[in-house]
């Protein structure tokens, strides 16, 4: 004959709703389970009744499972600033680590080292879809500058069609290279890129910003006045 079951008279009969819940008592602040694992003890919660006198095994065992599983969670569920999966294509509200993914679909490779901030504007000012044209080769170098940010811009430099000259101001450009890399990034096959990180105004600026000899004349009083000055409007980024 085979013998009665036990009976635990701790135990109640509970419903399999379904739904998330906790079973009283609550949990330690430092075991309390986020979104799946939530879920997933909530299940459990006639298996949980005397999860506590057993040292909370159920809910670690759950949170170690739900720990495999809570970005995708995070990801997929639908919230109020929109449905699932939609903050990947958002490119304000999309994860820090998903940004690289985002940023292929429209053709703009992100700047190592570069900041969560810098990378999301480089994703919305590149516009990699107009990769090669003027905008985007100024956008990705004046993501590497300080303010303000000033990109002497020069095409077809000593008539030559494939030529260009870019310039930027030693005091609003900590890394050249890094610049230098990010127009190379976006410049377009064939065009030979010369570009130079300046003091200040090169002759060739004041010939492109000024009538004529006579009015650097008035404009400046000495050649170190020449020098400093900045055109700001002709050449802010």
């Amino acid at each position: 004959m085979s013998a009665l079951p036990r009976r635990y008279p701790g135990l109640h009969r509970l419903p399999l709703s379904g739904s998330p819940r906790l079973v009283a008592p609550d949990p330690p602040p430092a075991l309390a389970p986020e979104a799946f694992a939530s879920r997933l003890y909530g299940m459990l919660a006639p298996l949980a009744q005397q999860d506590e006198s057993a040292a909370w095994s159920l809910l670690i065992l759950c949170n170690a499972i739900g720990g495999m599983y809570e970005l995708v969670e995070e990801w997929v569920r639908d919230t109020p600033d929109g449905p699932g999966w939609s903050l990947l294509v958002d490119v304000d509200r999309c994860p820090p680590e998903a940004l690289g993914w985002l940023a292929q679909f429209v053709g703009v490779r992100l700047l190592p080292g570069t900041s969560d901030t810098d990378q999301r504007e480089r994703i919305v000012s590149t516009d990699g879809f107009r990769r090669g044209t003027p905008d985007a080769m100024r956008s990705a170098a004046a993501a590497t500058l300080t303010p303000p940010k000033y990109v002497v811009f020069r095409e077809r430099a000593g008539g030559d069609a494939y030529a260009l000259d870019v310039t930027t101001y030693t005091a609003q450009t900590p890394d050249p290279v890094a610049t230098e890399r990010a127009l190379i990034a976006q410049k377009p096959a064939g065009i030979v890129l010369n570009y130079a990180c300046s003091d200040g105004q090169t002759y060739q600026i004041v010939n492109d910003t000024n009538a004529d000899y006579a009015a650097v004349k008035t404009k400046y009083h000495s050649y170190q006045a020449m020098l400093v000055d900045m055109p700001a409007a002709a050449l802010a980024a």
